[in-house]
């Protein structure tokens, strides 16, 4: 049997939409940015990323994926062309318009997959006020941090960072030519950030908690581990609670 392909909102007719909202259907909507990964990953990798495990979790749990919202908060790697860099306070409002938007056509259940580190704090804020205004359920993923407990007993070896093993393994899953592991040297691409010394731009892009740790493996078949073990806990977490707010007697309250 054929496996089912994701939805996508932007492919969908008006027709086709008022049958998601008819089911109440999850919308799963991708963030990410763009900035510099190393010299083996492409430019795109935090939104790609994000895009993937949507289009994963959409299948899984019959919803639709929202276009992506890829231009993000770049700001360690924002002298390294080319670079997204949204002034915070912009950004924060951007992307809470677009989510109210969704909610005041219907769709009231949102899943925010963010692929990029410097998006989290105002998304966190904007998230907070649209539940307190509106009868809306929303959730947040931020999956490089959810994957971090499968990186060792899979890649032997401590979660890394930036361009790191996690980010590696899931392009190299979804889009292996778009992976270059003959450009990637750790000698020069390479660096964990310190507080005692700020360098900006960093003098590489593969970005470390640990130094000889957590660096970028090219393995098809753990990588195909690492995503299978992260795709499945998301769909058990988010099913469980798409169950959660179907229990509620009285329905959402703002």
């Amino acid at each position: 049997m054929p496996r089912q392909l994701a939805k996508f909102l932007k492919c969908m007719n008006i027709v086709e939409i008022e049958a998601l909202l008819a089911r109440e259907a999850p919308l799963f909507l991708p963030a990410g940015t763009i900035e510099a990964h190393g010299r083996h990953l492409p430019v795109g990798t935090d939104t790609i990323c994000a895009e993937k495990i949507a289009e994963e979790l959409s299948i899984n749990l019959q919803g639709a994926v929202a276009p992506s919202i890829e231009y993000g908060i770049t700001s360690t790697l924002a002298q390294t062309s080319p670079a997204s860099f949204f002034p915070e306070e912009l950004y924060e409002k951007f992307f809470e318009q677009i989510v109210e938007n969704f909610y005041n056509h219907g769709f009231k259940t949102i899943v925010i997959i963010n692929g990029h580190s410097g998006n989290r704090d105002p998304i966190k804020r904007l998230v907070k006020r649209c539940v307190r205004q509106h009868p809306i359920a929303i959730s947040v993923i931020n999956w490089w941090l959810l994957s971090e407990k499968y990186v060792e007993p899979i890649f032997n070896t401590r979660p890394g960072g930036h361009a790191a093993v996690e980010e590696t393994a899931l392009m190299l899953h979804f889009c292996p030519t778009m992976v270059d592991p003959d450009n990637y040297s750790p000698s020069s691409d390479d660096y964990v950030p310190e507080d005692g010394i700020w360098l900006y731009p960093p003098p590489g892009e593969v970005l470390l908690s640990q130094k000889g740790q957590g660096q970028p493996v090219f393995d098809c078949g753990k990588s195909a581990d690492f995503v299978k073990a992260l795709i499945e806990e998301l769909t058990d977490r988010i099913q469980h609670w798409l169950n959660t707010i179907k229990r509620l007697q009285g329905g959402l309250r703002p």
